[in-house]
């Protein structure tokens, strides 16, 4: 009994001193919330960007996520990361199609459900709730419109959710209410940070340079084609006109209905995204240079991660200082 007491008060004197002041200031240095927008492949960028704040040392208080800015952000507070970025880096462009169960008769072209089952063997079980900081997945209720805040239950489900884009993937039934892609009505979701009381809000935006300034082209509609041989007239001015193989006609762009619908979304979320953020911005946004990147490139996971690090990185200086506004 001695000898146990003895040696427990020798592993007592070598462990190590505990500052104090040092603890509390750590305690108390303020942190920041993250907003993560959405943008199908290029939010890998989001990867890099946690990176480089984790290298500055910037505390995160608080994730909000749209679409594939919920499918990192709660990887990241989960303490999967490392697993994400390992199964972005490895896809390629064969491999995305194998993950992509096509359907024919749901209301996506997508299940989605092999996805899924690549989340499940790293998160199952995993609760909102149970991670060490506040998070919230943003979607929307198709019935309503309305905006839905996902702050509790299954994280494979809530960030599922918030990255159904319509058409593509498969709506996801959240108890009654049929949930799609969040980015339809918050792209950016700095609102949901300011809602929860943060004080110090940094914005990731991945849409800022894919359409300029949104600005408004006035432009002609072409002239539809005269039939010239209805009158002997039209007829005799037909005799007139070149060969059809000399006459110019415009280049005609030919685009998938897949390509018509994804980038009809990219418009939408470019134009909502500017509308919400002049209303509520936040204390920094970073813009990272994606607008080369497609938004069914998911096989391009290396570069996007690595421009969203060098994006962060480029303003350290800028981001450090966040931390130091009263």
């Amino acid at each position: 009994m001695n000898m146990t007491t003895l040696s427990w008060r020798k592993s007592i004197k070598k462990a190590p001193p505990i500052d104090l002041a040092d603890e509390l200031d750590k305690r108390a240095k303020p942190g920041i919330a993250v907003a993560l927008g959405g943008g199908s492949a290029r939010g890998w960028a989001h990867i890099g960007v946690l990176r480089a704040l984790d290298e500055m040392g910037l505390k995160i208080d608080m994730i909000a996520g749209t679409s594939i800015g919920a499918l990192v952000g709660g990887c990241y507070l989960a303490g999967k990361l490392d697993e994400l970025e390992r199964f972005a880096r490895s896809l390629t462009r064969r491999r995305v199609l194998g993950l992509l169960d096509i359907q024919f008769a749901g209301s996506g072209l997508f299940g989605g459900m092999r996805l899924n089952r690549e989340m499940q063997e790293h998160m199952r079980d995993v609760q909102i709730e149970s991670l060490p900081k506040p998070f919230v997945a943003v979607a929307t209720e198709i019935a309503t419109g309305h905006e839905i805040w996902l702050t509790h239950g299954e994280l494979i489900a809530a960030m599922r959710a918030s990255y159904s884009l319509p058409g593509i993937f498969e709506p996801v039934d959240c108890h009654g209410k049929i949930l799609v892609d969040g980015a339809l009505v918050n792209p950016v979701p700095v609102s949901v940070c300011r809602a929860y009381e943060q004080p110090r809000v940094v914005a990731v935006n991945l849409n800022y340079d894919l359409f300029g300034r949104s600005g408004v082209v006035k432009h002609g509609a072409p002239r539809a084609e005269m039939n010239v041989k209805a009158t002997d007239d039209k007829a005799e001015l037909d005799t007139r006109r070149p060969p059809a193989h000399q006459v110019p006609t415009p280049q005609q762009v030919r685009v998938g209905i897949t390509s018509v619908m994804v980038e009809s979304y990219n418009i939408i979320q470019d134009r909502i995204s500017r509308a919400r953020l002049a209303g509520d911005p936040p204390d920094y946004a970073l813009h990272p240079r994606l607008a080369d990147i497609g938004m069914a490139e998911f096989h391009r996971a290396s570069e996007a991660i690595d421009r969203g690090y060098e994006a962060a990185m480029a303003r350290m200086t800028d981001l450090k200082r966040i931390t130091e506004l009263a």
